[in-house]
């Protein structure tokens, strides 16, 4: 067994590491950006990394030709599909940096959540935000327990 001075050092040296790593993602992820074209060609949105619209085009004047309704339903699928890639971008920059890290079972908090830190936000750009996988609409209504 080695001595807890040695452990404690290379312990302390892989935080280090893991703090170089994060730092130079967060870098990387600043100026990432994402564009996503309509299945249509009349729309495209960018995207900055936490999901944000930087830009928002429309090309052809398509768009003049469509019913509100439709051009509402293109835009959000557009943008759903837009920041779905940017949150798979920014998983793919942090997965190995979490992955690299020694797991500390024993410590409860530590582990990352990657399902509870994007939800479904990795698949819904396909199918468009707010459309569960299943085709069906879900609602949740939480009503507060009255206390008094």
């Amino acid at each position: 067994m080695e001595p807890v001075e040695e452990r404690l050092a290379k312990a302390m040296e892989a935080l280090e590491s893991t703090r170089a790593a994060v730092a130079d993602a967060e870098q990387k992820l600043r100026s990432a950006a994402v564009t996503v074209m309509s299945k249509d060609r009349s729309v495209e949105i960018t995207v900055g990394p936490q999901g944000e619209v930087t830009a928002l085009r429309f090309h052809d004047g398509k768009y003049r030709a469509m019913a509100p309704a439709q051009l509402s339903a293109v835009i959000m699928q557009t943008l759903g599909q837009a920041r779905s890639r940017m949150a798979q971008q920014v998983l793919d920059t942090y997965r190995p940096i979490s992955e690299s890290v020694p797991q500390l079972t024993d410590v409860p908090g530590v582990e990352i959540d990657w399902e509870g830190l994007f939800g479904s936000m990795v698949t819904e750009g396909e199918r468009g935000p707010g459309k569960p996988a299943g085709g069906r609409l879900r609602d949740e209504i939480v009503e507060d327990q009255d206390t008094a």
